[in-house]
């Protein structure tokens, strides 16, 4: 394959659409694509850590009002978990992202500004945590913890926005890596083991990414979840299919309690979605345990999609 300037495909990458951009993406050199999926890479650690700061919001707000602030008189006081672990492969997205080859535009701008968004969140966010762990608000009647709350509320709020914003922008892109990586493998092997289990993951990851980042969140469109359920619904019939007609194959690997966890998952939370008016605390809880289940199949499934 004829080698594009770099400049040019960069260029190129930067203003296409959805389909022109897919049509680039499969057509780059194998040097430029795997600069491509680094620098992506990098971006999807930071998306990861986010969910750290999405669980220390969330404990927060499971007993105190967000509307009202803490009055130390709740009947259970949590506090808040720290996110300093989250701080780091943000701030490393944030700083060296936008300099690694392709530009990515929104999704550079987006990196730098959820950087900054964590920055200034996470010293509030430790003084918070180390003043309910130290149970400070029994002496002051919470008189920090409202002070501490009218900071944090409107950082939590940024964060989100950016995450948000960067996880859509990415999102594309992803999805386009992946479909490049599902024709090259089925030019050279076949629709093989890999090739099924790569359409299932791809599939799995456009239904996660409805997921809501954090639990004040709007509801997840039902309409929407149900598309692309019946995607994944699909991959995952032909995905089974292939393993029972290829047992040998399938020896090989040891995914399918990951696997199966996550798509019985999916199955509950589009019934609760089903129901004229969802429990919004059972819809909270399956939601959760939906996203737990993804990383879970997502660590399993690193390794080996990573090796293709």
């Amino acid at each position: 394959m004829k080698s594009l300037p770099r400049l040019a495909v960069a260029v190129v990458l930067l203003a296409a659409s959805a389909a022109g951009r897919a049509q680039t993406i499969a057509d780059l050199p194998d040097d430029k694509f795997k600069s491509l999926v680094e620098k992506t890479a990098l971006y999807t650690k930071a998306l990861s850590a986010a969910r750290t700061v999405q669980k220390s919001y969330d404990r927060y707000a499971a007993w105190v009002d967000m509307k009202t602030g803490p009055t130390g008189k709740e009947r259970s006081i949590d506090g808040v978990p720290d996110i300093a672990g989250a701080l780091q492969e943000i701030a490393d997205a944030g700083a060296k992202g936008p300099g690694m080859w392709p530009p990515l535009g929104g999704v550079d701008g987006m990196a730098q500004k959820l950087a900054e968004a964590t920055t200034a969140l996470a010293p509030l966010v430790k003084s918070a945590s180390d003043y309910y762990a130290q149970r400070q608000y029994k002496s002051d009647g919470a008189k920090r913890g409202q002070e501490l709350h009218g900071q944090m509320l409107p950082m939590f709020q940024q964060f989100f926005g950016c995450e948000l914003a960067m996880r859509r922008e990415l999102s594309a892109v992803l999805e386009d890596i992946e479909r490049r990586y599902l024709v090259q493998i089925e030019k050279e092997h076949g629709k093989n083991y890999d090739w099924h289990l790569r359409s299932f993951l791809l599939a799995a990851k456009t239904l996660a990414d409805l997921l809501p980042n954090h639990a004040d969140a709007a509801m997840i469109e039902g309409g929407r979840y149900k598309t692309r359920f019946a995607n994944l619904q699909a991959a995952y019939t032909l995905f089974t299919q292939y393993c029972l007609e290829h047992p040998a194959e399938v020896q090989k690997m040891v995914l399918s309690t990951s696997l199966e966890d996550f798509f019985s998952a999916t199955r509950i939370l589009r019934g609760i979605l089903d129901a004229p008016k969802p429990d919004r605390q059972i819809y909270l809880a399956k939601v959760n345990d939906l996203a737990a289940k993804y990383d879970a199949l997502v660590q399993r499934t690193t390794t080996t999609t990573a090796a293709q």
